[in-house]
């Protein structure tokens, strides 16, 4: 998949993604193989990554067709919030209007990540007061997507 030269302490490891979903990822470091358990980020907080195991050639588990993004990133002035990309991924639908309101929580784009479908949400109830992408674009990760204009009774 992906292959990388990684300097941990002064000294250098390569790297491959070999597999990687939602749930893990098959990492082989300097020969090795390793499956690492992901947890997915909130906003503003890291969680720990599992311990790393090693593993044999593990039977890969059953993907579900569309898989719940990683929050997207937030930034939050006076009186807007800018929804950015979570993960890098090409645009497959904007559901929403810019001067359309929006609730908290409601689906705003549908986009492919990873060969998944990810649904990313509104994250404060507002006005859609600008639309940075459209459908067919490819977002890098923290891409400015949505900018929601919150409303006055919104909690931050």
């Amino acid at each position: 998949m992906n292959e990388y030269v990684m300097t941990i302490n002064q000294k250098e490891y390569r790297a491959e993604v070999r597999e990687i979903n939602a749930e893990y990822a098959l990492i082989q470091v300097n020969g090795r193989e390793f499956r690492v358990d992901l947890q997915q980020l909130g906003l503003g907080k890291l969680m720990p990554v599992a311990a790393v195991a090693e593993t044999k050639a593990a039977a890969p588990a059953a993907q579900p067709a569309i898989a719940v993004a990683p929050a997207p990133v937030v930034v939050s002035g006076e009186a807007s919030s800018i929804v950015k990309a979570p993960l890098p991924g090409l645009i497959i639908d904007v559901k929403i209007g810019e001067g359309e309101k929006v609730k908290a929580g409601q689906i705003i784009v549908v986009m492919e990540a990873m060969k998944m479908e990810n649904q990313i949400q509104a994250t404060t109830d507002g006005t859609v007061k600008k639309i940075f992408i459209k459908k067919g674009d490819n977002v890098a990760e923290g891409h400015a997507m949505v900018e929601i204009a919150r409303s006055d009774m919104a909690s931050l």
